[in-house]
């Protein structure tokens, strides 16, 4: 039996998306894309409102439901007031929810009661940090666990390779 060209090349394809960092969660295999890249087509209000206080998080980081309740927490932003007009919300709601998709790790709510999810405190962040002394989060170079940037170069951009952290004196 033949294969036809066009499906050896979608096989072929699908073969290069690299899935990493398996997770079990109840009985349940989760996986999350190796790369994080930031889609090209995310929008210009997302990297200036979310990158003016801190880094412009790439979506696939959390699952749709968290950023859902990221928005719709807003006015009490981890004790700032973020809202945002209705046009720039929506259009950040919109990406958030498409680019986050491939993240299917369960969601995990803050340990902060009435607070939305925090990256930092998901099992998948704790266990890929789990060799970073408390220490080295507390060096002025690394600020916090929130500053993915400090050691990670290329976060911005979705880069969390494992061999690229350089964590600074």
């Amino acid at each position: 039996m033949r294969i036809p060209i066009l499906t050896l090349c979608a096989l072929s394809l699908a073969g290069g998306f690299a899935l990493a960092d398996d997770d079990h969660h109840g009985g349940k295999k989760y996986k999350r894309p190796k790369q994080l890249a930031v889609p090209l087509s995310a929008p210009k209000v997302w990297t200036a409102e979310c990158g003016s206080c801190h880094i412009a998080y790439p979506p696939g980081l959390l699952p749709p439901a968290a950023w859902k309740q990221q928005m719709d927490t807003l006015k009490h932003h981890y004790g700032s007031n973020a809202t945002l007009d209705k046009a720039d919300e929506q259009a950040i709601r919109d990406f958030l929810a498409f680019a986050s998709q491939a993240n299917r790790l369960p969601l995990e709510p803050s340990p902060k009661a009435g607070e939305p999810p925090r990256i930092t405190t998901t099992r998948w962040f704790i266990r890929k940090h789990d060799e970073v002394t408390a220490e080295q989060w507390r060096r002025k170079s690394v600020g916090s666990k929130a500053n993915c940037q400090a050691c990670h170069a290329g976060a911005e951009k979705g880069d969390f390779d494992d061999d690229r952290v350089q964590i600074p004196r």
